[in-house]
């Protein structure tokens, strides 16, 4: 029987099953999305910089450089940050659990994921020695369209499900009430629930509306060192707290405690983003990329244009 009040969700999180285990899945997608948005979004972001401005395809390689960086990053956080937030008893039931991937990627922690991130950064910025927080500033705005990905992968995989609703756009997972193939058995019911997926997905979106509109605020290339980093850690924390009350409990449950452990570990987040954005409008860093590209990455670049021009010169003369 399915619930009166609800719009039923029921589709297959396999696009195509490739041979054995290799699959194309839904959220495999979005990861990809995730990736090349980064890219996408923090190369708009390196080309903006001043001393890259006449150097388009420095700034490209050094985006894809990253992504390296990133993508190893974020699925480790993710992984990891998991499995110590939401499953510790399984780790120390069996250790070897942190690392079996038998399941595929199933249990991916979005604030793991971040710490990752941040950790990648830090990284990335002393192998290329670039001001840290220029890494963290253009990086941002790659991650609000990352929420989004992330939570459309959820939502097609109908994980990281809502609490019970009894509102008009309450949405009934099929593939998770009645699992493995959503279909239901005479003593089973679909819940109505809140799409906390599609919230998170919107969330998204208005982070990246925030960011933008800051970063014309303040000043574009001229903004204070941290502010960008700042503003989205706050405001990401702060919704992130919001939608917790319209999600399932995980790894803690309402007996035992009022919040959830994602409104847990947004708390220090907000904190985080206080003070790196209090840091930021006291300190008044303006970005001032210094970095250049390698003599190498330019003359990579000029020999692929460079000499047709010097002889259409010559012929000119």
């Amino acid at each position: 029987m399915i619930a009166a009040s609800c719009w039923t969700w029921d589709i297959d999180p396999i696009i195509l099953k490739i041979y054995g285990p290799i699959q194309l899945r839904w959220y495999g997608l979005c990861f990809l999305g995730v990736f090349l948005g980064g890219w996408w979004m923090l190369r708009w972001q390196l080309r903006r910089a001043e001393a890259l401005r006449a150097h388009p395809g420095a700034a490209d390689e050094l985006a894809g450089r990253f992504i390296n960086y990133g993508v190893i990053g974020t699925l480790a956080g993710a992984w990891f940050g998991h499995r110590f937030f939401y499953e510790p008893a399984k780790i120390l039931e069996n250790p070897m659990y942190l690392i079996d991937v038998s399941g595929g990627l199933a249990g991916l922690s979005s604030h793991g994921a971040a710490a990752g991130l941040m950790v990648a950064i830090v990284l990335f910025a002393r192998k290329y020695r670039i001001p840290v927080g220029e890494v963290f500033d253009r990086f941002v705005f790659a991650m609000a369209p990352a929420v989004s990905l992330v939570r459309l992968g959820n939502f097609f995989n109908s994980e990281v499900v809502g609490r019970p609703a009894d509102v008009d756009w309450a949405v009934c997972l099929a593939r998770y009430d009645c699992p493995p193939d959503g279909v239901c058995k005479a003593t089973q019911e679909l819940v109505a629930r809140h799409p906390s997926q599609l919230y998170e997905a919107l969330i998204g979106v208005g982070l990246l509306i925030i960011l933008v509109l800051a970063d014309r605020w303040a000043g574009k290339e001229k903004r204070p060192r941290w502010l960008m980093f700042g503003v989205f850690t706050i405001f990401y924390a702060i919704t992130r707290f919001v939608i917790e009350y319209f999600k399932n409990y995980q790894a803690l449950t309402s007996d035992a405690s009022a919040l959830t452990m994602g409104q847990y570990l947004s708390i220090p987040l907000f904190l985080l983003g206080c003070t790196m954005t209090w840091w930021a409008m006291r300190q008044k860093t303006a970005m001032e990329w210094s970095w250049h590209p390698p003599a190498k990455w330019l003359q990579e670049g000029a020999s692929s244009g460079g000499g047709k021009r010097t002889k259409k010169k010559k012929r000119r003369r």
